[in-house]
């Protein structure tokens, strides 16, 4: 096989690569542009795109404060501004003006992204081992499972997948220009350092912009600093090119950092996010660069042996440094704190999955056969680098290494694991399959790197052959696994806005009063505040980033956990009057409901709310035998609890008041696993649970400041009893105060057709009534006057009596 027949190989080789790449990561297409408006995958990209509208809106400016989201307070922005800034470029160049355009273009940026991973992972293999080494690493990584698949798939518009793209990016031009520095005769090539350091330190300054853990990379330069320097100085080459390549490096991307990762400082930023303390981690390279470069000096002056000289010099430089961390204890402890914030692996409020461990059955689930050649391939890289003083397969270690140690302790470096995993395997695949070569010293890492390969007698080389089946069975699980992930919409459909949020929130955009805020225009945090006329909107944390960019309102939580207790509190809070103490203290003039915060979410919120709270206290299973089989069925119960919270009050009863049915049914039965719930058995005398969810145990009292707006039209029951809709919107008002006795009741028509009836018992002679019978402006209203059940006596509200005062 000639080398022109082999380079045509490898190009079709890449490009099918590339090809399963762009099929894989766009299955979600389909899903995501089938309803009445595109959408992104899972909330957090939804905030991208409302900073990409931003940007497409007033580039290349960007919003380092956003007063749509975190309402009352307003959100600083910590994050880079890559990915924003790049989506509204390329808007403006593509002419994609209106928002359901953008959002179609900007899906594909991630896809794109993992599509140009291919060639740079390729050419990373090139240039530790060999051709074949780059294209099963490009084979590896385009069937590539697990997070890496899941993050860069069309419509999931985040920075993840460029943590991993720049980090590749960084490792491939640092390893490029260091072989370039030493490779062949002659002096130093001052040339390369200052080209290789420009071009790293750009890939460098534009993953800072794009995410903060690209200072991970400054870490890994260290030790690799640190590895290649003392080999150099053991192999007598001068270090003043490599100083002066890693020099430039970090000065670059600490000017990209500095320059363009400029969040408002109206208080104290956190000290990993700072953009200064971002910046002075990307020279630690640096410093021990000059400093390797000072002892190599030192003992070409003096010649004594490298081992005296880094011995003599490093025990008091470690002194120092513990001298300064005592002398300035405070500066010290803000490191030590922000570099235990960034890796932590116990999430800071609740129920981010991305914080916790790596599980190790997803793990091999994921990377199957990679994940067993890792440690060998690990103690083959360490024995190369040492022996054959191969720096750069001592970086490839220590970044398989240092971000392997990462994932383990928390799952959101998985990503970056991904394609030093991929390098990794393909190194110890190529080395397996060339064994027989090595053994009889005709394969050398020259031959490898411009091979051609003629026909092999797979009989005198079993051991290429096993490498070669663990290539395909590698690739071939990859390509199952990550088939049935990227095609499977159910695991993606809880991750979407349903078609009945998407439509309550273009209603609520269309309908509801602007908030006296411009959407696209950019404030600042010191100079910002609200208008008088500026109101949130409240829901759980799950949906912030839709209300804000679907809605274009002031989302008071969000998937950023913003206002979390404050969410919690509100919706578990058992007693009216602490809860519109919340939302009249914080100018909340909408709360939206979603059914899922009646069963999974509710389990959360019972968390937030109060740490002694259980799901036991509010539901429990309830076996009865079925009329049709006569065998047990298990079904959930509620407890009174559960209906006295204000979201059931809210979604299940619309505000209304409800008698109380007490139910028979026996407090006793089995435990059900991982729970403190108990399975209950009717018959016995503790009426402690009800089996329907409109039927609370005891009587419930009306909301008087809540009213029901919107409802969507998917039920959750082709019941009546039971017909609660899925996404129900409900407005805040001060109500009307009438004088009277007795049960007050209002026939009320849905935007749905539901019909239902709103009740109140009056307190101390009085009712406070949230719904006008005549000129409301919403599609819910009643469809007659008042009436007091005791007395027959009609009264008219109208909509000025409801409002009263201004919002508080």
């Amino acid at each position: 096989m000639n080398m022109k027949l082999n380079s045509v190989i490898i190009f079709i080789l890449i490009l099918i690569s590339m090809i399963i790449t762009l099929i894989l990561h766009a299955q979600t297409f389909s899903l995501l542009t089938s309803g009445q408006s595109p959408q992104v995958l899972t909330p957090d990209p939804w905030y991208i795109i409302r900073q990409t509208e931003l940007a497409a809106h007033s580039f290349p400016s960007y919003t380092w404060f956003d007063p749509f989201t975190h309402f009352p307070d307003g959100a600083i922005i910590f994050w880079g501004p890559f990915l924003p800034l790049l989506g509204g470029l390329l808007t403006q160049i593509s002419g994609s003006g209106n928002e359901k355009a953008m959002i179609l273009f900007v899906s594909w940026i991630p896809v794109l992204a993992a599509i140009l991973t291919i060639p740079l992972t390729y050419c990373f293999g090139k240039e530790i081992k060999g051709e074949w080494c780059g294209v099963a690493a490009a084979l590896l990584i385009a069937v590539m499972p697990g997070s890496y698949l899941i993050r860069s798939m069309y419509g999931y518009v985040d920075h993840h997948i460029f943590e991993s793209f720049f980090m590749l990016a960084y490792s491939l031009f640092l390893v490029i220009s260091f072989n370039r520095l030493y490779s062949g005769e002659g002096g130093p090539k001052f040339k390369v350092a200052i080209l290789g350091g420009g071009i790293t330190g750009l890939m460098l300054g534009l993953g800072m912009i794009n995410a903060p853990t690209m200072v991970i990379a400054a870490g890994i330069t260290t030790c690799f600093v640190i590895l290649a320097g003392y080999q150099l100085i053991k192999l007598t080459k001068t270090l003043l090119p490599f100083s002066i390549l890693i020099g430039i490096s970090s000065c670059m991307g600490a000017i990209i950092t500095l320059q363009f990762f400029t969040p408002d400082k109206t208080g104290e930023v956190p000290f990993i996010l700072d953009p200064v303390s971002l910046a002075s981690f990307l020279f630690i390279p640096v410093l021990f660069g000059v400093f390797l470069l000072a002892i190599q000096i030192v003992i070409q002056k003096t010649h004594l042996s490298h081992q005296k000289i880094f011995v003599a010099v490093f025990l008091p430089v470690l002194t120092l440094a513990i001298l300064l961390f005592l002398l300035i204890p405070g500066y010290a402890t803000k490191i030590l704190n922000g570099v235990q914030d960034f890796f932590s692996s116990t999430p800071t409020n609740f129920a981010i999955a991305e914080y916790h461990p790596l599980n190790l059955d997803v793990a091999f689930f994921n990377y199957h056969v990679m994940l067993f050649l890792l440690i060998p391939a690990l103690i083959l890289l360490l024995i190369t680098g040492i022996r054959k003083h191969n720096s750069n397969i001592v970086y490839l270690l220590l970044w398989t290494g240092f971000v392997g140690v990462l994932t383990i302790i928390n799952i959101r470096f998985e990503i970056l694991f991904a394609v030093p995993l991929t390098l990794t395997s393909a190194y110890f695949l190529d080395w397996l399959f060339h064994f027989n070569d090595q053994r009889t010293e005709i394969y050398n890492e020259e031959s490898c790197q411009n091979s051609t390969y003629k026909i092999i007698n797979w009989k005198k080389r079993p051991v290429a052959l096993i490498a070669l089946v663990l290539l395909i069975g590698a690739v071939g699980i990859s390509l199952c696994i990550s088939s049935i992930i990227a095609t499977a919409d159910y695991n993606y459909q809880p991750y979407i806005a349903s078609e009945d949020w998407v439509e309550g929130l273009l209603w609520m955009k269309n309908e509801t009063p602007d908030p006296g805020v411009d959407y696209y225009q950019v404030y600042h945090a010191d100079s910002f505040r609200y208008p008088d006329s500026s109101y949130g909107v409240l829901s759980w944390w799950d949906y912030g980033h839709w209300i804000t960019t679907i809605a274009h309102r002031m989302a008071v939580t969000n998937p950023f956990q913003a206002n979390l207790d404050m969410a919690a509190q509100f919706f578990m809070s058992r007693s009216e009057k602490p809860a519109d103490l919340i939302t009249s203290e914080n100018s909340i003039k909408y709360i939206i409901t979603d059914a899922d915060m009646l069963f999974d979410t509710m389990q959360m919120m019972m968390r937030v709310y109060s740490r002694d709270a259980t799901p036991g206290q509010y539901m429990g299973l309830i076996s009865i035998n079925d009329t049709a089989t006569g065998k047990p069925v298990s079904s959930i119960g509620y407890r009174q609890p559960f209906y006295e919270s204000m979201v059931t009050r809210l979604h299940v009863f619309d505000g209304s008041s409800m008698r109380g049915e007490r139910k028979i049914l026996e407090q006793e039965g089995t435990p059900v696993p991982g729970t403190d719930m108990l399975v209950i058995f009717p018959g016995g005398p503790d009426p402690e649970i009800s089996e329907s969810i409109t039927r609370p145990l005891k009587d419930i009292e009306a909301l008087q400041h809540y009213r029901l707006i919107w409802e969507s039209s998917t039920s959750l029951s082709t019941t009546d009893e039971h017909d609660i809709r899925k996404v129900k919107i409900f407005e805040r008002v001060p109500g009307a105060t009438i004088q009277g006795e007795g049960t007050i009741e209002l026939p009320m028509i849905t935007n749905r057709g539901r019909e239902f009836t709103y009740r109140q018992q009056s307190i101390n002679g009085s009712f406070i009534l949230p719904y006008s019978t005549n000129q409301t402006a919403w599609p819910v209203h009643a469809t007659g006057p008042y009436r007091i059940k005791e007395t027959g006596k009609v009264i008219e509200v109208n909509e000025e009596m409801i409002q009263g005062p201004s919002l508080s």
